[in-house]
């Protein structure tokens, strides 16, 4: 392939270029400390970036925590009410029943079975609170760990005096 090239100029020592395409490339005009401090800045900012990300990440495990927290204890606050009622309502029926002449007893088992319902669907409502409590301290703990994990690198990443390398670097090829 190197007859198909033309000669190097006289007065030249160079070798002629093989032409197998491995020499290494020209480099980028501007080139020397445009291109490193270039470099820097792009590797501060991926820093930036990942650090940002960790404290996002770490906020929003926290306000995941505390939003189920909140749900559970609105849910047990309106399901006290619902329990509230349950017992109402049995009073209520147990009044009727003493009455004379007493209230038919297919009224007074409408209301048994009305508070009944009152008291299953408080029994369930404790458990999805149960539910969410669990999913909440999961959320705290995942948290926990998170910055367990990378806490440290975070902060030895922040306290570093050179610049972070490019991520892209250590990506898979």
């Amino acid at each position: 392939m190197t007859e198909n090239l033309p000669a190097p100029a006289s007065g030249d020592n160079l070798p002629a270029p093989s032409g197998s395409g491995d020499s290494l490339p020209a480099p980028a005009s501007g080139g020397g400390l445009a291109a490193t401090a270039s470099g820097a800045v792009g590797a501060i900012a991926d820093a930036a970036v990942m650090a940002v990300q960790y404290t996002v990440m770490l906020a929003k495990l926290a306000a995941a925590a505390i939003a189920l927290r909140n749900v559970g204890a609105r849910v047990r606050e309106t399901y006290a009410y619902v329990g509230d009622c349950a017992r109402n309502v049995d009073h209520l029926a147990d009044i009727a029943a003493s009455l004379r002449p007493a209230v038919d007893p297919a009224t007074l088992g409408e209301h048994r079975q009305a508070a009944n319902t009152m008291r299953g669907s408080l029994a369930r409502a404790c458990r999805m609170a149960d539910t969410v409590d669990t999913i909440s301290a999961t959320f705290d703990a995942a948290r926990q760990a998170h910055q367990a994990d990378y806490g440290p690198v975070a902060e030895q990443a922040q306290a570093m005096t050179v610049p972070m390398a490019n991520r892209n670097f250590y990506r898979s090829r």
